[in-house]
């Protein structure tokens, strides 16, 4: 329990009344009183006067009711006041005063207010915990009725976990919006509630099989098993249609994607918030070069249409590499060849070992003219 008055009298016969029942800690005034608010979550209740140096008693009041942190802004304040001091009490019973104590008041009376306070500060604060944890678990974000983060890096862990067993792949695509706002008719709140539409565009435009989730004020994940690039590609690029269709905002808001793309098989020991991770680098890589491209791994730290010079490591493999070239995007393979050729030498030597031998089918081994191989 905190007491804030310039009186040493008063703190004295208020403390004489409590401290048998509550620890006490006791300050001279309203500055003071704020810090040790501020400070010391231990405390359930305040006693403030109205008059004190630096800060006075409606000060402090109005710093605490409007605090952003909810344990400060529902602390239960008692203020001291006088019989004359009518006007005074009904200005700080408009500032959000608890409850009000006359100077002189008795022991019982004071004793019996500060224990139902002190319990129902403790109540509150037992809910909002309960509340808290009870947010933490829950598994979808009730605004745009995509899975909160954490649920979403747990059930893409399980794809990637399937994915290694079945030599498949898992891609996440990121997706950057941005909203034009008619500003003559905005309001205030407009932005966060047409983002939550874009969310629920997106979680409606996602088949049974993929996961999603709003990762950002501006940002939305998506995760979706790959059986190749190609098909990846064309979704991502269904998803931009959706999200930037004239209704996914709602009437008169334009809507902009700059999209992100990291696959499990450009390299296979990435987890899944690894995964989700180069998937935002991606997409903010984009959105910094006003990008229309969906941006792969052979583009990072490239400008769109570009040609990373040095390539991440193991950013390419053969699927990915085959998948580029049917696309049309060959000259994207081009830096990647060396370790490309490491990863086909064994193919290739293989070949060579069974064109040697010559052997016939009968013998078991490879016809001399391996087909697609040229002599």
């Amino acid at each position: 329990m905190l007491i804030a008055d310039d009186s040493r009298i008063v703190r004295a016969s208020i403390v004489q009344h409590l401290k048998d029942r509550f620890d006490i800690r006791e300050v001279t005034d309203g500055e003071a009183a704020w810090q040790a608010i501020l400070l010391d979550s231990s405390i359930r209740v305040v006693i403030s006067d109205l008059t004190m140096p630096k800060v006075d008693g409606f000060e402090l009041l109005n710093r605490v009711r409007s605090s952003k942190v909810q344990r400060i802004r529902e602390l239960p304040i008692v203020i001291i006041s006088g019989e004359e001091e009518t006007a005074e009490r009904e200005r700080a019973a408009g500032m959000g005063a608890t409850d009000f104590i006359r100077k002189g008041v008795g022991a019982a009376e004071l004793l019996a207010r500060m224990e139902v306070l002190v319990r129902l500060s403790t109540t509150r604060e037992a809910l909002a915990e309960s509340q808290a944890s009870l947010e933490s678990t829950r598994t979808v974000d009730t605004d745009t009725e995509l899975l909160n983060p954490p649920f979403f890096d747990k059930q893409v862990e399980k794809l990637i976990s399937f994915a290694r067993r079945n030599l498949s792949d898992v891609a996440v695509i990121c997706v950057r919006v941005e909203l034009s706002v008619p500003k003559s008719e905005s309001w205030e709140g407009e932005t966060d509630q047409r983002l939550k539409l874009v969310g629920r565009a997106l979680a409606a435009s996602i088949r049974l099989e993929d996961l999603g989730t709003r990762t950002d004020r501006f940002e939305f994940c998506v995760a979706t098993p790959s059986s190749g690039l190609s098909g990846v590609l064309r979704f991502a690029a269904r998803l931009r249609k959706v999200l930037e269709n004239v209704e996914a905002a709602g009437p008169g808001v334009e809507v902009w994607t700059c999209i992100g793309l990291a696959t499990l098989s450009e390299e296979l020991r990435r987890s899944a918030e690894e995964l989700r991770a180069l998937a935002q680098k991606r997409a903010a890589q984009a959105q910094q070069n006003r990008s229309r491209r969906i941006i792969l791994g052979t583009s990072d730290g490239a400008s769109p249409g570009s040609i990373d010079p040095k390539p991440e490591e193991g950013s390419m493999d053969i699927n990915l590499a085959l998948a580029l070239i049917r696309a049309g995007r060959a000259a994207e393979v081009v830096p990647h060849l060396p370790r490309l050729l490491e990863q086909v030498a064994p193919l290739l030597k293989l070949v060579r070992q069974q064109k040697e031998l010559k052997a016939t089918p009968a013998e078991g081994g490879l016809h001399d003219d391996v087909q697609g191989v040229p002599r």
